[in-house]
């Protein structure tokens, strides 16, 4: 035997060192580029959250031709986020010698298609005299079809109605006081074409029944 004694023990081995990351490591890289994107996204978020917009509204109702100024408009900031592109925005340069070509509701945000800085549309302003229980719906902006019954000649009967526009414009409302006789009534501002402006006159001319029906198709417009 030899003179050495072997023990029953043996030398643990050690572990082997852990490497400390350095920016070469990819998941190092790759989770900084991570961070980065979240804060980046997350800065965006709250901007846009917080984005406003100042825009025209109208002060007041606003008229079919009605010039645009400080007088019937007032500014005010809100989140309209995308949408905000299809309404004007307070610069005093975009209403300068702008009009309305529609009827602005007072309150309403101003559509950049409802004003024009060319001369007007053909369609011109004419107010009619209804009852007093014409429908609520009937409103600025609503669009209504006219219908005619012609005044019977010599006497006080109606023929059939006729229809004589569709989808007119009113432009505005106003409650009428009775008069003598006491009766309440309804008075129309109509937006109407060229083509329609004489027979409507003369549907006023001649004491005819003018009737107005609501036209619920003009809200897709």
């Amino acid at each position: 035997m030899s003179g050495e004694q072997r023990t029953g023990t043996t030398r643990p081995t050690s572990a082997p060192r852990v490497k400390r990351p350095t920016w070469k490591d990819p998941r190092l890289a790759l989770g900084a580029v991570l961070v980065v994107a979240s804060v980046v996204g997350t800065v965006y978020l709250v901007r846009e959250l917080n984005h406003t917009t100042e825009v025209y509204v109208a002060g007041s109702n606003i008229t079919l031709g009605e010039e645009l100024s400080t007088q019937n408009l007032r500014t005010e900031n809100v989140k309209l986020g995308e949408s905000g592109l299809q309404y004007l925005e307070a610069k005093p340069e975009l209403i300068a010698n702008a009009r309305a070509n529609t009827f602005i509701g007072a309150g309403e945000f101003i559509p950049n298609n409802s004003i024009t800085h060319n001369d007007l549309g053909s369609r011109r302003p004419i107010n009619i005299d209804l009852p007093a229980d014409l429908t609520p719906a009937i409103t600025p902006g609503s669009f209504i079809d006219v219908w005619i019954a012609q005044r019977e000649k010599g006497g006080s009967a109606y023929g059939v109605p006729e229809q004589l526009a569709s989808m007119v414009e009113v432009s505005a409302r106003v409650a009428r006081a009775g008069g003598l006789v006491n009766q309440n009534g309804t008075n129309l501002e109509l937006l109407v074409e060229p083509d329609h402006l004489e027979p409507l006159l003369q549907a006023l001319a001649n004491e005819s029944r003018i009737i107005v029906i609501y036209n619920p198709a003009g809200t897709q417009q």
